[in-house]
């Protein structure tokens, strides 16, 4: 439409030139219809350019928007995985929490483990074994516990550990007699048990 419109135009003055005289006038007023062709022809131009420019932005904003949309839809899937993970986590320390209460067989006072087990006994507490119970202190500063004239006996150091004395770390422990014997934590202190035990 643009061409044919600038076609006209042309046509319009060349046959206005032809039914003039070539005289100084006609040559005038032909050389105002070229002038006002070029303005049009460089209008018309700009305005292409401009659409042009308009129908790229639109282009940009459209595959920005396909952008955001796609991310938007990826941080759906991560958040619903995510969900899932809390869910499997959540399940795996229940599981845990049923193993640790159901790891000792509970006979009387005491607990019993099944083999060596780490044991946290908290700030203040006493832990007391039964008899033949075997006992190591990994963390915290623990002292024994005895009733009068009893001992537990230190594996390590072959010797024998009177009430109120310092536990030392990873020394091997053993408890001949069920009567009150046991350490109490003076710290939050883990402590690898092999036989009875219980809380106070």
């Amino acid at each position: 439409m643009i061409l044919v419109l600038v076609a006209g135009v042309l046509s319009l003055g060349v046959i206005f030139a032809s039914t003039q005289s070539i005289d100084s006038n006609a040559l005038v007023t032909y050389g105002f219809l070229k002038k006002q062709v070029d303005q049009l022809k460089a209008y018309i131009d700009n305005k292409i350019n401009e659409l042009d420019k308009k129908i790229k932005d639109t282009n940009t904003s459209s595959d920005q928007a396909q952008d955001i949309s796609k991310l938007q839809s990826r941080v759906a899937n991560l958040s619903s995985e995510i969900e899932k993970l809390k869910l499997q986590t959540a399940q795996l320390d229940a599981q845990l929490k049923n193993i640790s209460s159901s790891s000792g067989v509970k006979k009387g006072d005491f607990i019993y483990t099944k083999g060596y087990e780490v044991i946290k006994v908290p700030k203040n507490k006493t832990i007391l074994f039964d008899a033949s119970t075997e006992f190591v202190v990994r963390v915290g500063k623990a002292i024994s516990v005895l009733p009068k004239g009893a001992t537990i006996i230190d594996l390590t150091s072959a010797k024998d550990i009177g009430a109120n004395q310092q536990l030392l770390f990873n020394h091997f422990y053993l408890v001949a007699r069920s009567d009150g014997r046991g350490l109490k934590a003076l710290d939050d202190v883990w402590v690898i048990v092999n036989g009875g035990y219980k809380i106070k």
